[in-house]
Formats: structure tokens, sequence, C-alpha cells
């Protein structure tokens, strides 16, 4: 790994192996500074206020807080950076509690109920990073004297490529619609960092100019490329594999991914991976042993089994959350290939996932598990792409899941009709199962967006009628 802690470009890591190294190096930033060099810090500010030069300020912190002084100029220092050169590397918590701290007289734990962080614990940890990360940025011989300090630490400024004209975040509304969808939930991703940094603090100058990056998605999504459907991997992993693609071509980026399954421990990574995933749990067997029929170098067994898996988990999805009934005959093309206007379309699958799975992955499907195909026993590139598709499959299907109001716009749409009122006329009108039906119009109506009556009949209200005009939110 290089030493900046970054993870190696080679190296496709998952999301999970992603924030993994992100928490080691926001731990980093904590180790680098104790609470007793926070409560040392505030306290030499007095002294600091008080003082007419640099040397003044040290000599009087060294003798208040009877320090060295090498500690008093390491403290004076720190003081004046928080308070005139405020990084932009700190996380939106550490910014809230370290801006409270250092504005004020109060504990740790006096401020934190102030905070949307959960325990002092955390607000002390949280404190200790911003502290860490101004002690990491400072050089104390490059500190220049103030006896002009703001009352409290500034915010850093946001120094990127995108305008964001008004807390409604139509800034942000603009430049996603400038994306085609493909590439929405890794731009949102960085998007959401800046306006975190914007509104909630969270801030950061490692990213790249949002210009730049939208013209990036803008040439991959005009691309021939085939992995554009894996958005779960780390940037700097998707941007590796396509770098592979534009020099070599599909199949050089295929053997690239298949390469990060070749060893062992790999494949049992893979495994521990999978666990954390819910829909793995029943198929977890099954999955595991085609797992290790790949490892083994047996793709004639690995393929025909992750297909059936992978159509499965679709299948499961669309019972389970009431977008078609028992009785029918559901296949998992037919759950992500239902396009924009149907009232069974889950905006949560991405159109790049869609077309790659009904495309690429169904004909396949059809082709062996039909026995029309028979020449897969070494296509080791085939059980690869598959094993990356079950990981970008179980994301998939956990965003879909977390989205529990997925049907509750159409379900308000077909209350809104004149014809349509109870439970089970919405249910048959949507093609809805009647029990996630009656499930949602309960959210709703805690929500204040229908109303139902004593033998289930549903009307809208004029909340509802807001949301749907795009002027509400529907919060719990």
């Amino acid at each position: 790994m290089p030493e900046d802690g970054v993870p190696d470009e080679d190296e496709v890591a998952s999301a999970e192996e992603l924030m993994q190294h992100i928490e080691e190096n926001w731990r980093e930033k904590v180790e680098k500074a104790t609470l007793d060099d926070c409560e040392q810090i505030r306290a030499a500010g007095e002294y600091v206020r008080a003082a007419e030069s640099w040397q003044d300020a040290v000599s009087r912190v060294a003798d208040g807080l009877a320090v060295s002084e090498e500690r008093a100029e390491w403290l004076v220092g720190l003081y004046i950076k928080i308070f005139t050169d405020p990084s932009k590397s700190v996380t939106g918590y550490g910014l809230n509690i370290g801006g409270l701290y250092f504005s004020t007289q109060k504990s740790v734990e006096e401020i934190q109920p102030e905070t949307r962080i959960d325990s002092v614990d955390e607000a002390e940890e949280y404190l200790r990073e911003y502290v860490g990360v101004h002690a990491d940025e400072a050089d104390i011989d490059e500190v220049t004297f103030t006896d002009d300090l703001p009352e409290e630490p500034p915010y850093p400024s946001l120094d990127l490529n995108l305008e964001i004209p008004t807390p409604q975040l139509t800034g942000l509304t603009e430049a996603l619609e400038a994306i085609t969808s493909s590439y929405h939930q890794q731009l949102a991703a960085q998007l959401s960092t800046i306006l975190d940094g914007y509104f909630d603090s969270l801030l950061s100058d490692t990213l790249e100019p949002i210009a730049d990056l939208a013209e990036q998605y803008r040439e991959i999504e005009e691309s021939d490329f085939e992995f554009k459907w894996l958005s779960n991997v780390k940037h700097a992993a998707f941007m590796q594999l396509y770098r592979e693609y534009c020099d070599e071509g599909n199949d050089a980026a295929a053997e690239l991914l298949a390469a990060q399954l070749r060893d062992e421990e790999d494949i049992e990574s893979f495994k521990e991976y999978f666990r954390s995933f819910n829909e793995y749990d029943e198929r977890q067997e099954i999955i595991e042993e085609a797992l290790d029929a790949h490892a083994e170098g047996r793709y004639v067994l690995s393929i025909p089994t992750l297909l059936t898996q992978l159509d499965g988990i679709f299948i499961d999805l669309a019972l389970d959350i009431g977008l078609w009934r028992p009785d029918h005959d559901v296949t998992g093309v037919a759950v992500v290939n239902k396009g924009e206007g149907s009232p069974r379309h889950i905006s949560e699958i991405d159109e790049e996932f869609r077309d790659y799975y009904s495309s690429r992955l169904w004909p396949n499907r059809v082709e062996i598990l039909h026995g029309k195909r028979t020449d897969y026993a070494d296509d080791e590139l085939l059980s690869a792409k598959l094993i990356w598709l079950l990981f970008q499959t179980l994301h998939t299907v956990e965003n879909i899941r977390s989205a529990e109001d997925f049907g509750d716009y159409h379900i308000l749409h077909a209350v809104a009709e004149d014809d349509v009122y109870s439970i089970t006329a919405i249910a048959d009108h949507l093609d809805y199962q009647e029990d996630y039906v009656e499930e949602r119009c309960t959210a709703l109506e805690n929500q204040h967006a229908v109303s139902v009556s004593e033998d289930s009949e549903v009307s809208i209200t004029e909340l509802g009628h807001e949301y749907l005009e795009g002027d509400r939110s529907l919060v719990d």
C-alpha cells in the first residue's frame, strides 16, 4: 500500500474495503492528539489573545501552563492555526465539535448534546481528530502571529468548481442532471461529501473538481466499456478498469477482474464479504460451492450455479417487497428490466446494470441453463464476471430493500384517481400484493399523506397531493 494510506489502484477492492481504509486514516488523525492536547490548546488561547508578539505568547503560555518552551510553541502554533487557517480535511462531526469546543469554555460533556454525535466518548474522539488534523498539517515555523484572532474558528472555504446558489440544492440538481444515469451513484457519493461540507461541514480538499469528474463520466457513458454497471467498487479501482479498457479493450478489463479471484485468500475474502448481506443467507451454501468451483477451475459448475442464484435473488426480492404476486411467473430479467413508467419500476436499479443484466447475462442464462451452449467449461472470464455481478447484485438489492417507500408514489397516484379507493382496489390496479399495499398505506397514514377508514377505504390528504406535486417530502 502507498505511504499515504490509499489502497493500490491495481487492487480492485470493495466499497467496504475502501471504508476500512478511510477508517484507518481517520484513526491515525485521532491518535495524533490526546484529550489533554485539546484542553491545553484551548487553555493557551487566553494567553495568546493577551500577547503582543509570538515570543510573548510563547512565554505567557509556558509560564501560565507550566510547560516547556517547545511545548508552548506547539500549543500557540496550533491555537493560531485553528483560528486563522482551518483545515479542509476534517470530518463534519469533527468540525462541529471542534468549532464549539474552541469558541466556548464548555466541556465535551456539555457540548455533546448540542451535536449529532451519539456519545461523549465519540465526541472526544472527533475533537481529537479535529486537533490531530490541524497538528498534522501545521508547520509551527511558518505560523504567523496575529493579535486579531476571530472569536470562533472559521469554516474552511470551498475551493471547488461547483456553485450552490440556495439551500434547496438547485446546484446539486443541475449538476446531477448533467450526468447520464449510470454514474449517479458514484458521482452522488462525491457530491454528497461536498454538500455535507457546505451544510454539515464535512469538508475535504482531496476531491477532484466536479466539472472534470462530470466530463470523465460522460466519456465513460458514451464508451463501449462493459463494466459500467460495477458501481460499488472504489472509484480508483473503477477507473483502473476503465483505463485498462481504453488501453487494451474489454477482455483486458475482464482479465483484471479475474485476477482478483485467483488466490484462495481472494475467494475466502469474497465469502466473508458476501456474508454481510441478508440476501446471501439462504443461498450461502450454494454460492460458496460455486466460489470453490471457480477457485478450482471447474467453471462448468460455477457458471450455471451462479446464473441460477443471480436470477433467484431478484425473484425473491420481487415477491418479498410486493411488486409481484406469488402466482405470477416472475423472472429475474422481468424484475430488473421494467422500464420507466411502469408502476413496478424500481429506480434503484441503475440503467447500466439493467442493460447488462438483460442484454448480456440473460442470454447466457438461457443458452447455458437450457443446454444450448456447451463451450463454457474453460471460460474463467465469464465465471469471474458472474462473481463480480453477484457482488454488485447484492449491493443493488440491499439498496432497493432499504428504500421502503419505493411504491408510495404509485400508491398515492392510484389513490388520487377517482375510481380507486380501497386497499384491494389499489393492489389490483397496480398489480401489487395486497399485504404490501396495506402496509404502505399504514405508513402513509402515519405520515399524514392518506387517511384510511375502518373499512379500508383510502383517501389522499392535502399533504399527499403536495408530495405528488413535488412540493413536500414525507417524513415518518
